[in-house]
């Protein structure tokens, strides 16, 4: 049986005929007859009936039928992936939260640059959570996220280093002497925060919560270049990770009374396919070690 034969016997059967399968394939009729009588004398079944000059299923040929448009079916799909990889050679595609793209990301960027500059490594800024559904819906070869338990459960899972989230003023600000702070002592500071979607507000509000406070928020947003800005104004804090805050001169990091501690991993989907080069990537951020 060759896959040869199980597209011509399909299409007999999806127009009943041997004609219009022949003009649908460009064969001849005889062609298609002589496979079909093929089929039956190597299974030793009869897999049509002729009725009213037209070809009806036996019980023997439904049953091959169902079989033949699964393996078929397999078949295109394979050939669709394999031509997948093909055109996704040399190219990653990364969901990267906007926080942990200017100072993660730049390292192992530049890092496997290095060691692979025909590789391209495409990143998709986004918030923690959207970056779980992009991997869901294949859109992105890999993400950056915040470990959870549904990260555990949900995906495969690569860390990648830890963070703590610290309040960050300017120099000039009336807090900037503290060595730590509490959460309630905050009640009263003007403070900007992630973008509403991002998973480090669920974490900072819930502190906020525990200590009856309903926090003074003024700006939303998770780009560092307009916090900085209202920062430096001196009148209001962000929660920022220590290692992006500490390399800033003009921020001052205080510690958090009650540390909020969250591990950054990779993630990627537990079905569907990884490309070579993805899995190159990953190989490659298990050796990765930041600075």
């Amino acid at each position: 049986m060759k896959l040869l034969q199980m597209k011509y016997f399909q299409t007999v059967c999806k127009y009943g005929g041997i004609t219009k399968a022949a003009e649908e394939l460009f064969v001849s009729q005889p062609t298609i007859s002589f496979c079909i009588k093929e089929l039956e004398e190597e299974f030793g079944v009869k897999l049509f009936h002729r009725k009213h000059n037209r070809l009806q299923l036996t019980v023997e040929g439904s049953y091959f039928l169902d079989k033949v448009n699964y393996i078929l079916q397999s078949v295109d799909t394979l050939a669709s992936q394999m031509k997948d990889m093909g055109n996704n050679r040399n190219h990653v595609k990364l969901a990267v939260p906007a926080m942990i793209s200017t100072f993660l990301f730049p390292q192992l960027f530049n890092s496997y640059n290095k060691a692979f500059p025909d590789v391209e490594l495409e990143m998709v800024e986004t918030s923690s959570l959207q970056t779980r559904k992009l991997v869901d819906a294949f859109s992105v070869d890999l993400g950056i996220t915040i470990l959870d338990a549904n990260v555990t459960e949900s995906y495969n899972v690569l860390p990648l280093l830890s963070t703590e989230l610290v309040f960050c003023v300017s120099k000039s600000h009336p807090l900037a002497g503290r060595t730590h702070i509490s959460f309630s002592e905050l009640a009263d500071e003007r403070i900007i925060m992630f973008k509403a979607d991002s998973y480090q507000n669920i974490f900072i509000n819930r502190a906020f919560s525990e200590v009856g406070v309903e926090p003074k928020v003024v700006l939303n947003s998770s780009q560092l270049y307009t916090i900085k800005q209202f920062l430096s104004y001196g009148n209001a804090g962000a929660f920022l990770y220590r290692q992006l805050a500490e390399k800033d001169q003009d921020l001052v990091c205080i510690p958090l009374d009650q540390p909020i501690i969250q591990d950054i991993v990779l993630i990627w989907a537990k079905s569907g396919n990884l490309y070579s080069d993805a899995e190159n990537f990953i190989q490659f951020a298990k050796l990765f070690k930041y600075e």
